[in-house]
């Protein structure tokens, strides 16, 4: 990783590795593109203690083993963490590796119990023993400031985006949202964080893709290696969902206004009018 400037245009806060370039990547090809800094803060970025087992992290291993042609590496969080160096390489944005755990790894603080050890735990409410919100704020304060800082929005009611935007919302102020991918493509959640009755006080901001920058958002995903059955088919699948993906929001900005004759897909932040 390259040494840290001192401050950045635009700061990205992501709750695991892929999280900024699946939601965000075609935005952050543009900032760089036209030569602003962008630093993406990926918060669950620690090694797991290798005696942790349960049910989802075997599956989850499991499934990422395979992924990567069935050999499990010796760290998969370090395979992780070469996987979100390569894809910000392939965005020339910076990235900063958090050190906490994910939700599936956290233990009660008094006993080596999992937090979250059923494959929907991580779906919902908070642990009450889970206190990583208290020393990320300690982190997230320490981070260069940037001019503009983005939190997910939180669609899907993963716990670990819960807690980035929560924390992130006491740490920044003019905050802005991004839609979770893939959980937007699941119906009705992006409406269940965001129903339509309750947008008076939010206004949308369409981030406009060249055909350069989703190249790069494409390529930028493919370099998670070990997520490419979870979301996707293959590097066909992968490329094809990113454009639908572009292209659902495109349409949905020209529903609402003038879309420019360039744009070949979008992706959408939120701006609450408290933050503004």
């Amino acid at each position: 990783m390259n040494l840290l400037k001192h401050t950045y245009d635009h700061l990205y806060l992501s709750p695991h590795f892929d999280d900024v370039a699946l939601s965000c990547g075609g935005q952050v090809s543009r900032h760089t593109a036209a030569g602003e800094s962008v630093l993406v803060a990926t918060m669950t970025a620690a090694e797991p203690s290798p005696e942790l087992h349960s049910d989802i992290v075997q599956s989850l291993h499991d499934r990422w083993a395979n992924s990567l042609g069935g050999e499990p590496p010796a760290a998969i969080v370090a395979q992780r963490r070469a996987e979100d160096e390569a894809a910000f390489a392939v965005l020339r944005a910076d990235v900063l590796h958090l050190p906490f755990l994910d939700c599936i790894y956290r233990c009660s603080p008094e006993s080596d119990e999992l937090l979250y050890p059923g494959a929907m735990d991580m779906f919902g409410a908070r642990h009450p023993a889970d206190e990583v919100d208290s020393t990320l704020a300690g982190a997230l304060a320490a981070l260069p400031p940037a001019g503009r800082v983005y939190l997910p929005l939180g669609v899907g009611g993963h716990v670990d985006h819960a807690i980035a935007r929560s924390v992130g919302e006491t740490t920044f102020n003019h905050v802005l949202y991004y839609e979770d991918y893939p959980y937007t493509m699941t119906p009705g959640a992006f409406e269940a964080v965001l129903p339509a009755a309750a947008r008076g006080d939010w206004a949308a901001e369409f981030i406009w893709l060249t055909e350069a920058a989703l190249a790069d958002k494409i390529e930028a995903v493919a370099a998670y290696r070990s997520q490419l059955s979870s979301f996707f088919t293959g590097p066909d699948d992968l490329a094809a969902k990113l454009r639908a993906e572009g292209q659902r929001v495109l349409d949905e900005a020209r529903a609402t206004g003038e879309v420019p004759a360039w744009a070949v897909a979008a992706e959408r932040l939120w701006r609450r009018s408290f933050h503004a």
